[in-house]
């Protein structure tokens, strides 16, 4: 072997003097190199799912990691300007209050025909990959919809959201293309809440995210980015939320009990009974899915997260379009009094009566002991729902809302009230006096409207009662109908009024009645003549008197 060149070699004492001497004349600031990514393969970690970038990113810092001055997190979209070209790297200006500088290959800069399209100068958008010591990494592969299986894991692992386009539906879930990688999504992940029609969103360009990527089966889930924003927003409406006040929403989904609608990140909902005044068959009548609306904030229950009760867990929200309508019972006030007779729509059968509609929103309970002349078991007996009958309003109470009916006859609700003032036409006839009213113990002389098994509906002045069968002095087991005909009159006495104003009838009432005038009449004509009289005399002396 030949001795080495002189200037080749150097002793240690050399190379000690070159270091001192260096030390000691400061060299000129070379020119900043921006290092070469690493391959961006080896510089993540498999993370949770349920991990957020916010603590990826802390996590990451943690490790060594050093952020930007702008505090980018991995996966989020940024705008940027191209300043300076290298051999296989361009160098962004990443915009914001403190800019910062970023990196990304040229070959994502590139067309299909490998010319690079983009220089100095120019504008990109791109999402942060790689957010660490030796830099910011950009990649528009994403955004772009072309992708390839190491993209996707990186996408994975960072909680970055890739665009992909629905293909179609499949058993369970969609297909979706992200460049030439075909992913699927299922169903349960492909919005916030069930999708019935999945089919709708065949063609779009939807955001997601990764779930998993093992061997080419790539999983994708959009649920969860929706539910992060949505936790952004929310805290955000939850701020100007409270019992009471008037929001708008937009309705998510209409279901047979109520009606959900998102507040802001916040959802709400409307029972059945809070759509309107007036009665509702669906929801699906009142409101769509898409439909702006204007509610009231009825109450709000905090979620009870520990409680066994799964209802109790959420935050429950209960809102009411209703209390924003016009309520249709205080305008009735101005149409309807006690006294009026109407018709109404039987809408509700309950085993205590029945519930009569008289306008859109106003309904009105017949107590089951006013819906017939006869004992009833259940309404449904004797009326139906969907059924018109004329009724009497008996009573209105303010206060609580209702009004109290008694059904009536056609012909009943057709005759003139007995308040009532006379025709116009009869102004000019002498003033009839008003028939009275009835009163219990009465003597009166009724027609014979309807003849029934068990007694006979008798009509006359100033009412309409029922004779018993009991009561008409006949038998029993007598047939009403061969004793009574359709017209004839009665005398009867009035033995009973209820509450609801039915009278109650007697034959045998009128004939002691009767039997009790006349003995009455009698003994005022034996009553004392002249004041000489002192006294009747003896029973014996009346007695003479009385054959004489």
């Amino acid at each position: 072997m030949g001795d080495a060149p002189a200037e080749a070699t150097a002793t240690a004492e050399e190379t000690t003097a070159a270091a001192e001497s260096s030390a000691a004349t400061p060299a000129p600031t070379p020119r900043p190199v921006i290092p070469t990514p690493a391959p961006t393969s080896a510089l993540y970690e498999e993370v949770p799912e349920a991990q957020s970038f916010a603590e990826m990113f802390e996590a990451q810092a943690k490790e060594g990691g050093t952020p930007s001055r702008k505090g980018l997190r991995v996966g989020e979209k940024v705008r940027g300007t191209i300043f300076q070209l290298g051999a296989d790297t361009a160098f962004v200006s990443v915009e914001g209050a403190a800019k910062s500088e970023a990196m990304i290959e040229l070959r994502e800069l590139k067309d299909d025909e490998g010319i690079l399209r983009f220089g100095v100068g120019d504008t990109i958008d791109a999402h942060v990959v790689e957010v660490g010591a030796k830099g910011i990494l950009l990649s528009r592969a994403l955004a772009k919809g072309s992708a390839n299986l190491a993209l996707l894991a990186e996408a994975r692992a960072s909680g970055m959201p890739v665009e992909g386009l629905v293909l179609s539906v499949n058993k369970g879930g969609v297909e979706v293309a992200i460049g030439d990688i075909r992913a699927f999504c299922p169903i349960s992940q492909l919005d916030l809440r069930y999708v019935e029609k999945p089919d709708q969103f065949i063609g779009e360009k939807l955001q997601f995210r990764v779930s998993e990527v093992r061997e080419r089966n790539v999983v994708l889930s959009r649920r969860s980015l929706l539910e992060d924003e949505q936790r952004q927003l929310a805290a955000e409406t939850r701020k100007n939320l409270a019992q009471g006040k008037i929001v708008k929403g937009k309705v998510t989904g209409v279901r047979d009990f109520g009606v959900f609608v998102d507040l802001g990140g916040v959802e709400g909902m409307i029972p059945v009974s809070e759509l309107s005044y007036t009665r509702v068959g669906h929801p699906s009548d009142v409101v769509k899915v898409g439909d702006d609306v204007e509610v009231e904030i009825l109450r709000m229950e905090a979620g009870q997260p520990n409680s066994p009760d799964k209802s109790k867990q959420k935050e429950r929200i209960t809102l009411s379009m209703r209390s924003r309508q016009e309520d249709p019972f205080q305008k009735a006030l101005s149409e309807i009094k006690e006294g009026d007779r109407l018709q109404g729509k039987v809408v509700r059968l309950q085993q205590f009566g029945a519930f009569v509609e008289l306008r859109p929103g106003v309904d009105g309970l017949v107590h089951i002991s006013a819906l017939s002349d006869r004992r009833i078991a259940h309404p449904r007996d004797v009326v139906k729902e969907g059924e018109t009958i004329w009724v009497s309003v008996e009573k209105i109470d303010t206060q609580e809302k209702r009004i109290g009916l008694r059904r009536i006859s056609e012909e009943e609700a057709q005759r003139p009230p007995e308040e009532r003032t006379a025709p116009a036409a009869e102004a000019a006839a002498p003033a009839q006096p008003a028939t009275p009213r009835p009163k219990v113990g009465q003597v009166v002389v009724g027609k014979v409207d309807r003849i029934e098994p068990y007694g006979v509906f008798l009509a006359f002045p100033g009412g309409k009662g029922l004779l018993p069968a009991s009561e008409t002095g006949t038998e029993r087991g007598t047939d009403l109908r061969k004793h009574y005909s359709l017209g004839q009159e009665v005398k009867v006495a009035i033995l009973d009024i209820d509450a609801s104003g039915k009278i109650r009838l007697s034959v045998t009432a009128a004939i002691r009645a009767e039997e009790r005038a006349e003995v009455e009449a009698w003994q005022k004509t034996q009553q004392p003549q002249g004041a000489g009289k002192k006294g009747f005399g003896t029973f014996a002396d009346l007695l003479s008197k009385a054959r004489k």
